[in-house]
């Protein structure tokens, strides 16, 4: 995955802030579609390895490690539909009532998403998900 980001701060150790206008999955004729009601022309500010000595200002392509992105991603909405059938399913043993699974299902999505929503946290504060500057514009 790569993208073009203005470098906004340079950090120790061979790292800076870079800000990056995040790209849609649309083909950005807003005027006919308007379903991402302009959240293709917002940016983020994320952490990447400066190996090109970009300076503060400069515009540069970052690249993503894109297998580690789609991992977490699978994992963060994978997790409560996952736990949601299990507990369905043992909600649905036998000499319990139907309610049960209906409440078991739902405990186990509510888990499922704060899970989620805590490991996405987490790999937010550790800088996982990690970009590089491969080079200038």
């Amino acid at each position: 995955m790569t993208q073009v980001a203005t470098v906004k701060r340079l950090l120790s150790g061979q790292m800076a802030e870079v800000e990056v206008v995040r790209r849609g999955a649309c083909a950005h004729d807003c005027a006919k579609c308007g379903g991402c009601d302009g959240m293709a022309n917002q940016t983020i500010v994320v952490t990447a390895r400066n190996a090109a000595g970009a300076a503060v200002g400069d515009r540069v392509t970052i690249e993503g490690e894109s297998r580690k992105v789609l991992g977490y991603a699978a994992l963060v909405y994978a997790l409560p539909l996952v736990l949601f059938f299990i507990g369905y399913a043992l909600g649905a043993l036998p000499k319990l009532g139907g309610a049960v699974s209906a409440l078991g299902g739902a405990a186990g999505f509510v888990i499922g998403v704060l899970l989620a929503v805590w490991y996405s946290r987490r790999l937010k504060a550790e800088s996982a998900v990690t970009f590089r500057i491969t080079g200038l514009v």
